[in-house]
């Protein structure tokens, strides 16, 4: 895969190698910040708000991105600065435990949510910056390349996180989050150093579309993008009622704060799968359409909470992940990449902004909704903890939204047919992992086999030659020896007819 990033113009290439550098922050701080919260003591109700209000506050800042650009007049400029803020809130974080000796859960939050707030604002300028430089037709190709690298990184350094944690005795846990912080620091310190050297065009923002941001809401059921950013909001609403609190269930529920390197691969199963079903969703997204990809991915998102409710060993729990992996990573795809299609680069950045804002403010409710509920004890029967019957909730949620919405969202481009139980079933018996997994096996075995082709041959020319240089050698030294005898032979009748002449 690393060799077909070279068929990417420098800037793009440059963009991958970001995506690496920021992966190391994402793999790292971002992964085990419920864990480093739990350690220092955190409370249900103050997880909720180390999720929730970066998510609130970030989403609605991002509406200022535009008037960040007017500051610094190049997206670069101001994405770069923003990334280096964000990188400074993780060297804080890092520092918290021995800089605040009282009420650290309450900063971690406070710098969390600084550090997230300048993440946001640039989200959009990434966005447009990205449609610029990204050709339209390699768009899923490139994303679903560069998700699956990054990806990469981040399964990496999950599982470097996860063994350290693991390994450590427990008085220096303290030190290895402080690792994982500062690894993270430098990890988004270098991606800050790497959008200071990609191109970037020269654009005109769109001073014609006068379009405010609760017009836009208002509108929603109106065209087709307000429906796919209705459908976004209300799937991300849902979904986020479980997500940020599984790492928390993981940690107390099922007991694995004593042994971080379980909760680890059960994170990481979800990483590695989705890392390689990336590139397979990314073709499929160019061949067959981002909403065809979308009503398959959402239909088994809706139901993914069933699993969470069912399975409850923890070595089952990461087969559970691996489906998951590959499930969310083509929903995802889907929800990032539609706005590509839907607009150009000039109005990316406005409502890139306004999708941002929505699908965070959503994401900011389903975790407070979530955890208000975990403040109750309730048990029924199979939902044996307040968990499940989030779980629950959310399946219910999900089904009830995606069956209202997604069939008013249609394709802005012309695309291959394909039906949606033949993506269904492929994903159901793991193609997006079977297929790149194959895909990467070939070139091995065609590595092998052409490499012991050629070894054969030139053995058998090197013996060739061999015989070859033998057998003239052979018949070199036959000739020497016939000529040898013959000149002496010729020599014993000279000589004998010299003594026959005095002798007779």
């Amino acid at each position: 895969m690393l060799e077909n990033i070279k068929k990417y113009p420098k800037s793009l290439q440059l963009s991958i190698i970001e995506g690496m550098v920021a992966s190391l922050m994402f793999g790292g701080g971002t992964i085990f910040i419920t864990a480093f919260a739990v350690f220092l003591g955190a409370t249900s109700f103050e997880l909720g708000l180390l999720f929730a209000l970066p998510a609130l506050l970030g989403a609605w800042l991002q509406l200022g991105s535009l008037k960040l650009l007017k500051v610094y007049k190049k997206r670069r400029n101001a994405i770069a600065q923003m990334v280096f803020l964000q990188a400074l809130s993780w060297l804080l974080i890092a520092l918290i435990p021995f800089i605040f000796p009282t009420n650290q859960v309450v900063w971690l939050i406070i710098i969390t949510t600084l550090g997230t707030l300048a993440g946001s604002i640039a989200g959009p300028l990434w966005q447009s910056w990205m449609r610029s430089l990204t050709p339209e037709e390699i768009l899923g190709e490139y994303f679903g390349v560069r998700n699956a690298i990054t990806g990469a990184v981040v399964l990496f350094t999950m599982l470097g996180g996860g063994l350290l944690l693991n390994v450590v005795e427990p008085s220096m846990q303290l030190y290895a989050f402080f690792a994982i912080c500062f690894i993270s620091f430098l990890g988004r310190l270098a991606s800050s150093i790497t959008f200071t050297k990609i191109d970037d065009p020269d654009f005109v923002i769109d001073t014609t579309e006068k379009v405010k941001i609760f017009t836009f809401i208002k509108q929603l059921r109106k065209d087709n993008f307000g429906y796919f950013v209705l459908f976004g909001t209300l799937m991300t609403f849902s979904i986020s009622m479980v997500g940020p609190f599984f790492s928390l269930y993981l940690l107390q529920t099922l007991n694995l704060q004593t042994n971080y390197l379980l909760y680890t691969l059960i994170i990481c199963a979800s990483a590695a799968s989705s890392l390689i079903s990336m590139p397979y969703w990314g073709k499929i997204v160019d061949n067959y359409g981002t909403i065809k990809v979308l009503k398959a991915t959402g239909f088994l998102a809706c139901i993914y909470p069933i699993f969470l409710i069912f399975v409850r060993d923890p070595i089952a729990l990461i087969g559970t992940e691996i489906l998951a992996g590959v499930i969310f990573s083509g929903f995802n795809l889907c929800l990032a990449n539609f706005i590509y299609e839907s607009f150009k680069a000039e109005k990316i950045i406005k409502y890139a902004s306004y999708q941002g804002t929505l699908f965070g403010t959503a994401t900011f409710f389903g975790i407070l909704l979530s955890g208000y509920l975990l403040t109750f004890n309730i048990s029924i029967g199979l939902l044996s903890t307040m968990f499940y019957l989030i779980c629950l909730i959310s399946l219910i949620l999900r089904l009830f939204f995606f069956g209202t919405l997604i069939n008013k969202i249609k394709e802005v481009r012309e695309t291959k047919p394909i039906t949606d139980r033949k993506l269904i079933l492929s994903v159901l018996t793991f193609g997006p992992l079977r297929e790149p997994l194959i895909d990467g096996f070939i070139p091995i075995i065609y590595f092998t086999e052409n490499t012991i082709k050629k070894a054969t041959t030139r053995t058998i020319n090197t013996v060739g030659l061999i015989s070859k240089k033998g057998e003239e050698e052979i018949v070199q030294t036959v000739r020497k020896v016939g000529f040898v005898t013959k000149n002496e032979f010729e020599k014993a009748k000279t000589l004998i007819k010299r003594k026959n002449k005095g002798f007779f």
